[in-house]
């Protein structure tokens, strides 16, 4: 069981088509943050938004690689189990990453 305060909050960031988009993403493994850039119409800063916004509820964690951020869904978050079910009725198109070799996304 969830408290409703933080389900809440949960569900106001789960709520965002474009946040929702990417942990579907991300559903596939770490993404790196330029693969949101090359999928959304949207700015680097609104893409960096939304990711904090999901790091902020605690459904992501990010890993450091030189320049590049890495993003992978946070197993251990007490959501976990209910954003996993919720991308599981979520279709997306795959879009690759673009933006530069060594990305290794």
């Amino acid at each position: 069981m969830y408290a409703v305060d933080e389900l809440s909050k949960v569900l106001k960031v789960l709520g965002d088509p474009t946040r929702l988009t990417m942990l579907k993403q991300m559903e596939a493994g770490e993404q790196c943050a330029c693969s949101f850039v090359d999928r959304f119409d949207i700015s680097q800063p609104a893409i960096s938004r939304h990711l904090k916004m999901l790091r902020q509820a605690g459904l992501l964690l990010e890993r450091r690689d030189k320049q590049w951020i890495h993003y992978r869904l946070n197993e251990t978050s007490p959501f976990y189990p209910l954003v996993v079910d919720l991308l599981k009725q979520v279709e997306l198109t795959e879009v690759a990453c673009t933006c530069d070799v060594s990305c290794d996304t």
